[in-house]
C-alpha cells in the first residue's frame, strides 16, 4: 500500500501545522519571559513569582481546556500541552461557560500582570506585544482552522 498524493499532502499540512503550533507557543513563551525580564529589572523576586503564577495558570488551562480535547496526547498541534494533558484524566463534552471563563481569565492574567512594569520600558513592551500578538495570530489563522477539536469555541464554524 503506497502513499497517495492526497495523504502525503495531508501529512505535510499536518507537519506544517504542528511546526506553526509549536512556534506560536514558543512566541507566547517568549512574551512571558520578556514580561518576567521587565518585572525582574525592578523587582527580581516579583519576576520569579510571575513565572510561577504563569506556570500555574498554564497548568490550569491545560487541566480545564486541553483535557477535553480529542487531540490530546500525540495528536496535539501544539505538542507539549497535549502531551501534558494526556497525563491527566480525560474529560468529555462541550466546554461550559465556566470552563471558557476560567481559561480566558487565566490567559488574560498571564498577559496583564507584567503590563505595569512593561509600560515603563517601551522596547520590552513592544517586544512583549509583538511576540504575544504574533503567537495568537498564528494560532488563530493557521492552527485553529485545521484543528480537529470540534467543541473548541475558537475553531471556525463549518
Amino acid at each position: 500500500m503506497g502513499i497517495t498524493k492526497s495523504s502525503a499532502r495531508a501529512d505535510t499540512l499536518c507537519m506544517n501545522t504542528v511546526a506553526v503550533g509549536v512556534f506560536s507557543l514558543t512566541l507566547l513563551t517568549g512574551a512571558v519571559i520578556v514580561g518576567a525580564v521587565a518585572i525582574g529589572l525592578a523587582a527580581p523576586l516579583y519576576a520569579l513569582v510571575y513565572l510561577a503564577v504563569a506556570a500555574l495558570l498554564v497548568g490550569t488551562v491545560i487541566a480545564v481546556f486541553c483535557t477535553k480535547c480529542p487531540l490530546r496526547g500525540e495528536k496535539c498541534l501544539h505538542v507539549l500541552p497535549g502531551r501534558l494533558a494526556a497525563l491527566l484524566p480525560a474529560r468529555q463534552g462541550k466546554y461550559t461557560a465556566v470552563e471558557i471563563a476560567v481559561v480566558v481569565v487565566a490567559l488574560l492574567l498571564i498577559l496583564a500582570i507584567p503590563q505595569y512594569w512593561l509600560l515603563s520600558q517601551v522596547p520590552l513592551f513592544a517586544l512583549f506585544w509583538v511576540l504575544a500578538g504574533t503567537g495568537v495570530f498564528l494560532i488563530n489563522r493557521r492552527v485553529c482552522p485545521v484543528c480537529g477539536n470540534r467543541c473548541c469555541p475558537l475553531r471556525p464554524k463549518e
